[in-house]
């Protein structure tokens, strides 16, 4: 009998069958192993309910014209069974999958359906999680729903008993949930006898018609008061009686409104029957008020293009003082003045008009007495406008310098339903306050408080996209680290790594870390520009332990310490060199229960550290605190080989996982934008289609900066054996496949022949591709693209060089080009998310070899890498290229 080649993987097949959560697991899990350890090709199919099967996948030379099972009948899944095309696996009754030739042998097909069986349990228990689980979100949206709902709910039997009620039931009766729990409350009971004839009737259409209908009754309350009420019932069924569900409205309200109402008509009839005196004395009154009125709604008109253009106005008072132009176009000659309270002191925010006295005007700007202002304290603490036909000097203490002020108005600027500050006016000539002039003045301060309120909610939604900004970014960046930080075992250099991230994210900033070493604080690794040339060497020769407050600090609390304004004395030993820093944090770097070191961050800028910064940087030191752990552990780790080998590939799926679920809300996203231009069209607002031109280029951004993350993650998630591969096969599909770029720049491509290397043909091409691509895109203005590309031996490795004649790079950004999403130039210069080239270091890397540059401004650059060399008595097997 042939041996088994699955016995001795069996275990590892069904281990990764068990974490099967989805049809398209099955490639990874299952049928790619098989693939490598049966050495045969692959097709699977799927459907969708009542739809024909498709295929969803394919590996190796899978099979053509082979024909999609047949429905499997009542036969128990899964099967494994033999086809003229193959061998056939049923997983599922809409999932099966075909091996080609070789077939498996008996016992390999018995191995075979033990894993089939674990996998079709997995995609079970996987379905029934996701259905418990919508069923659990369903319920608690329901009972949200009847918490929140204004309208009181109950739900009863038929003999009165309460087996569920909502707040505003209790509320209404005035009843706690505490006398419900303790079943003091009847809803038999809660009716007067008189109207339990109409509860049995409507009871009687709820069981008969499924619904009473609404209609009026009285309720008593729990001190027997009587509450009129609408009531609609409804019959409901559960699992184990009939029960009665209840809608009660409060009626208090619209009776109160009815009685209301009938009042004013009375009143009102009672004033027309009046004789023509009164006639004539209402004529005059409703001609003031549609003074008034016109008046307020002059203010309102006003107000709606200014309101428009507050909620950009970053400046508030710039905002006030064109509230009070607008008010002086409306108002008798005078001028208007905005105050607010500054500790013990009235402070003059903003004038327009002269004050007529310039002794006065110097002493509105020093400041008045809080306290004693009572023309501006009585309106703050009322909060009611405050006017006076004849200005009360005196009683302010400034009548030594308001002789000329005669009439004035100070109304409160209320926002959020608080008192901001006080809007005044003053006439400089005796005048009584019109209805229509009080109007004016309430209008504007009251439209003001809503403009201030809606200019500062813009303001918060500005600051809330800049932090989400911030957190996209440190999730890149959290994600970034978690990639690298677990292959580099020196904990120095993992922090390094981290301080990298730092300075990236950070403007302006740098980074230290030190370890006790003695009675010193040895400084082992620093990252950005220092400002000062000086201090980086006071830095290096060590700082005293004990006197230096801003590393001892947290070494002993094991706590970050931030300093918003930094304090040179709390590194004494560098006081003098260290100035140019304005803000520091710092944190200690732990390792398990020991503090390895201390890594501070100083700032060149004055910036206080937000909150947003402050979690980026913990985040970071979290992700540093684990790797360092992970390095130290490594041995261990070591004897664990085929688990983290597994980790290892579901750390590999998570960036493919993220930025695939990244693109749900992008598409909710554009199809809200798309809604929000239909109802809003150009001609009611011109800027909503800026917006929304807006939100859509940045949505297209963000799903391009998606495919690309997608494209880096596949580079590792994705990763094929590697077989010796022939790269001038591999350079000839692919310059067939860019002649028309090619052909579009004027560029030409030559090769010197290439040996061949143990590689995967589809991520040769995408390299090779990546840097021909960069060439024709930074070619010199004016001068045809060439790119030549050549090889040789080194060793056990080729060492290939691609060679352009573009613009060329810096020295300087020789490392920076790899870094994701680094870019040299602006989108509007160069198209791109500044991927490309990170996923050639990671495609070389991956193939255990090393890549680089050499390249200076209008010199063109040569970029390199090496690749294993293919041993001798190997012959080359054709370059498998995905043309995807």
């Amino acid at each position: 009998m042939t041996p088994s080649r699955l016995r001795d993987h069996l275990p590892a097949l069904t281990g990764a069958a068990t974490a099967i959560a989805a049809p398209a697991d099955l490639d990874s899990h299952l049928l790619r192993p098989l693939e490598t350890l049966l050495d045969v090709a692959w097709l699977r199919w799927t459907r969708g309910a009542g739809q024909p099967w498709t295929v969803a996948s394919q590996g190796g030379a899978a099979p053509t014209g082979a024909p999609a099972p047949a429905d499997s009948g009542d036969e128990p899944l899964p099967t494994v069974s033999v086809t003229p095309h193959g061998l056939l696996l049923r997983v599922t009754p809409d999932d099966a999958a075909l091996l080609t030739e070789p077939l498996p042998g008996a016992q390999e097909r018995g191995e075979l359906l033990s894993a089939l069986r674990v996998a079709a349990l997995a995609l079970r228990h996987a379905a029934l999680l996701g259905a418990a689980q919508a069923g659990q979100v369903a319920l608690s949206r329901a009972q949200t729903f009847a918490t929140l709902s204004p309208i009181g709910i109950a739900a009863g039997t038929l003999d009165g008993q309460l087996v569920e009620v909502n707040d505003a039931y209790l509320h209404l009766l005035g009843y706690t949930r505490a006398d419900f729990d303790a079943g003091r409350i009847n809803w038999v009971a809660l009716t007067p006898d008189s109207e339990r004839a109409g509860d049995e009737a409507a009871f009687a259409r709820a069981f008969t018609h499924g619904a009473s209908g609404w209609y009026e009754k009285t309720m008593l309350d729990r001190h027997g008061q009587p509450i009129p009420v609408e009531v609609q019932l409804l019959r409901y069924h559960d699992q184990t009686d009939d029960l009665v569900i209840g809608y009660v409205r409060d009626l208090r309200e619209r009776r109160a409104l009815e009685l209301e109402r009938q009042a004013r008509a009375a009143a009102t009839q009672a004033q027309l029957s009046r004789n023509e005196s009164d006639l004539a004395r209402l004529a005059a009154q409703l001609h003031g008020q549609n003074t008034e009125l016109e008046a307020r709604t002059a203010v309102l008109e006003g107000f709606a293009g200014l309101t428009r253009d507050l909620t950009l106005e970053g400046d508030l008072y710039a905002l006030i003082r064109r509230a009070q132009q607008f008010a002086q176009q409306l108002l008798p000659s005078g001028f208007a003045v905005y105050y607010e309270p500054e500790g013990d002191l009235w402070r003059l925010k903003s004038q327009v008009g002269d004050l007529g006295n310039p002794q006065l005007q110097a002493i509105l700007d020093a400041g008045i007495s809080f306290e004693g202002t009572p023309n501006l304290l009585i309106p703050w603490r009322t909060r009611q406008p405050h006017y006076q036909e004849h200005y009360d000097r005196a009683a302010d203490g400034l009548a030594a310098v308001t002789a000329q002020l005669q009439t004035t108005a100070t109304l409160p600027v209320s926002v959020n339903g608080s008192p901001r500050g006080i809007f005044a006016f003053g006439l400089n000539h005796n005048q009584p306050w019109r209805r229509a002039d009080k109007a004016v003045l309430e209008s504007v301060a009251q439209s003001l408080g809503l403009a201030i309120e809606r200019a500062e909610q813009a303001r918060t939604l500005r600051e809330h996209a800049a932090e989400l900004e911030i957190r996209t970014r440190a999730l890149e960046a959290f994600a970034e680290l978690s990639r690298d930080l677990t292959l580099e075992p020196d904990p120095v250099s993992l922090v390094g790594r981290a301080q990298e991230i730092i300075v990236n994210l950070l403007p302006h900033a740098v980074t230290t870390y030190y370890e006790p070493q003695g009675d010193r604080w040895q400084l082992r690794s620093h990252r950005g520009h220092f400002r000062n040339p000086n201090l980086l060497p006071v830095l290096q020769r060590g700082l005293p332990r004990g006197q230096t407050v801003n590393v001892d600090r947290p070494y002993a609390t094991r706590a970050p310490h931030y300093q918003d304004r930094f304090d040179p004395g709390t590194v004494a030993a560098a006081r003098e060199d260290i100035t140019d820093i304005q803000a520091t944090a710092s944190f200690p770097v732990q390792s398990g229960q020991r503090v390895r070191g201390v890594l501070v961050v100083g700032r060149h800028t004055p910036e206080p550290w937000t909150s947003v910064n402050r979690r980026l940087l913990d985040t970071i030191l979290s992700s540093l605190q684990l790797a360092i752990e992970r390095a130290e552990h490594a041995q261990a780790l070591h004897r664990r080989t085929q688990e983290l080998e597994r980790s290892n590939a579901e750390l590999e799926q998570f960036a493919y996982v993220a930025s695939h679920d990244l693109q749900e809300p992008l598409r909710t996203i554009t199809s809200f934008t798309e809604l929000l231009a239909r109802r809003f069209d150009d001609h009611q607002d011109p800027r909503v289609a800026q917006y929304v031109t807006h939100i859509s280029s940045g949505t297209a951004r963000m799903q391009q900066l998606i495919q690309d993350l997608l494209s880096f993650a596949r580079v590792t998630s994705q990763r094929e054996p590697l077989r010796p591969t022939d790269p001038n096969q591999v350079l000839s599909q692919l310059r067939a496949d860019l002649a028309a770029p090619l052909a579009q720049a004027g560029a030409t491509l030559s090769a010197d022949p290439l040996p061949h290397v143990l590689a995967s043909g589809t991520q040769l091409r995408r390299l090779l591709q990546n840097l021909i691509g960069n060439a024709l895109k930074f070619h010199a203005p004016g001068v045809p693209p060439h790119v030549h590309i050549s090889a040789q031996h080194e060793g056990e490795q080729v060492r290939f060089t691609v060679q352009d004649n573009g613009i060329g790079i810096a020295p300087e950004y020789h490392e920076r080009i790899f870094t994701v999403f680094q870019r040299l130039h602006g989108r509007d210069e160069y198209p791109g998310t500044g991927i490309g080239l990170s996923v050639a270091r990671r495609i070389v890397e991956g193939h255990g070899g090393r890549m680089g540059l050499t390249s200076a401004p209008g010199q063109g650059t040569t970029f390199w890498f090496t690749f294993p060399a293919v041993q001798t008595d190997l012959p080359p097997a054709p370059a498998r290229v995905d043309p995807a």
